[in-house]
């Protein structure tokens, strides 16, 4: 049995100012350093054989803090990056939303139905991060590893393990900045054993469990 233990980077800059971050990328606040080592101090007693992050620099500075005094490489990958939202990357939520009503609204609630400007569908983010994810496994069989990712990327990831369809990205449970997320796969079948949970979070407060997704 493969075990991997999913995360959302920490609270970020972008995330507080409601701008759109997709393979951009802001700093952590000070309450995302404080999320990112709350993961750590949850994960402390567990033996993990290696650590993969997106290479964006929010989610690396998130796997650098929960790795704590661990001797593992964090391994970047590029296709554990971030939805690419091409020029929306930057942007106000609500610049968007007035400029690009419709793409705006499938982009939340139509997913099937999103069709990007310069950016990336949900099938091709899915394709990415599925295939990455199938990668990872097969090197670690029978290991646990821990995975350091995004909020749309763990969104997808969802409808694939439950081998849901991609209008299913908006049915599935909120992914927190910090939550944490578990997988296994056994026989070649995923199961999903927890989803956002965010019980290390409490004592941080009501706004370290805040939604903000991208």
């Amino acid at each position: 049995m493969t075990r991997i233990y999913l995360t959302r980077h920490g609270q970020t800059d972008w995330n507080v100012q409601k701008r759109m971050q997709g393979q951009n990328n802001s700093s952590l606040t000070a309450l995302g350093v404080q999320q990112a080592k709350a993961v750590g101090d949850y994960l402390s007693g567990i033996e993990l054989s290696a650590i993969y992050s997106s290479s964006s620099l929010r989610a690396l500075q998130t796997a650098e803090l929960i790795r704590g005094k661990r001797m593992l490489d964090i391994i970047p990958e590029d296709d554990l990056r971030e939805i690419y939202l091409g020029s929306w990357e930057g942007m106000f939520y609500s610049e968007i939303e007035s400029l690009y009503p419709e793409q705006f609204d499938h982009f939340w609630n139509y997913p099937e139905k999103y069709v990007p400007l310069d950016g990336e569908t949900y099938e091709a983010l899915k394709k990415r991060v599925s295939n990455k994810i199938e990668e990872i496994a097969k090197k670690h069989q029978g290991e646990t590893v821990l995975i350091v990712a995004h909020g749309m990327a763990l969104k997808t990831l969802y409808t694939y393990f439950r081998y849901q369809s991609i209008r299913d990205v908006v049915c599935g449970p909120p992914v927190k900045s910090a939550c944490l997320c578990m997988v296994e796969k056994e026989y070649g079948i995923w199961n999903i054993m927890k989803w956002n949970e965010t019980e290390h979070l409490e004592n941080l407060g009501f706004s370290a469990t805040e939604v903000v997704l991208l």
